[in-house]
């Protein structure tokens, strides 16, 4: 197993115990408990978990969020087909917005055949764009922020509080049980609500996970929304939600 998904598989292990025991862990992955130390101790410089002499105990906080190389690998197959769904909606000669975020770097890998103008503060989908002559590229300014890999300052938010794009693909880390749209940091959801405003019809892309959360920066709520797009299977609570705050769902099947 690659050292990649043994952290992922960690995690999720401390999200549903909470905490973890080394020796549990070293058995469990057949690997040394000097290995599994490495392993928390890039948990725990992420701010997502306290170490002690024999494990580890999860970090809860509203403030903290994973690294962007850890979410890259959480629902990877989920994120994919919310992408290749959401990119229905975009029509040549649309002027599209997208976020930071990994759910909005797979959605990007399905518009290379679009011929679009694309706006973006990260620096992912910057990467994956870039020089190809069918889509106008611009990048929003600012300070570069390591866990969201984008540009995440006031203004970033100044330069998006002036556009007026056609659609606008936002991600998030948290909706609540009041439909609250929310992210760890203060300047990204600052930056989030100026992105927001920017556009014509705004699309939620996010996975399952991110439902029943709540972090400490709200930006807005899925009655701001347009369409949401999101892999099935959402409880009843969930589908409850979205009926209630009138935000049209968009279910990303698998088609094989």
């Amino acid at each position: 197993m690659q050292s990649s998904d043994r952290r992922m598989s960690i995690y999720a292990i401390l999200q549903q115990e909470k905490k973890v025991v080394v020796n549990e862990l070293a058995e469990k992955f057949g690997v040394t408990k000097m290995t599994i130390r490495r392993d928390l101790s890039f948990f725990e410089k992420q701010g997502i978990v306290k170490t002690t002499y024999g494990g580890a105990y999860l970090t809860s906080g509203a403030s903290v969020e994973p690294s962007f190389q850890l979410k890259s690998v959480q629902m990877v197959d989920d994120k994919h087909l919310i992408g290749q769904k959401a990119a229905e909606l975009v029509e040549d000669g649309d002027t599209v917005i997208i976020d930071c975020g990994t759910t909005a770097l797979a959605f990007t890998q399905f518009l290379f055949d679009k011929k679009i103008m694309v706006i973006t503060n990260s620096v992912p989908v910057i990467n994956l764009l870039k020089g190809r002559r069918n889509i106008k590229l611009i990048v929003a300014p600012g300070e570069y922020e390591d866990d969201t890999q984008g540009m995440i300052s006031f203004s970033t938010a100044d330069f998006f509080s002036t556009l007026h794009a056609d659609k606008v693909f936002v991600s998030t880390q948290g909706i609540n049980e009041k439909g609250e749209l929310t992210v760890p940091k203060i300047a990204d959801a600052h930056v989030k609500q100026a992105l927001m405003k920017a556009g014509r019809q705004k699309i939620l892309l996010a996975d399952k996970t991110k439902f029943g959360q709540t972090f400490l920066a709200g930006y807005g709520r899925l009655a701001d929304l347009d369409f949401a797009v999101c892999q099935p299977g959402l409880s009843a609570d969930i589908l409850s939600l979205m009926d209630r705050q009138n935000v049209q769902l968009l279910l990303a099947e698998n088609r094989f």
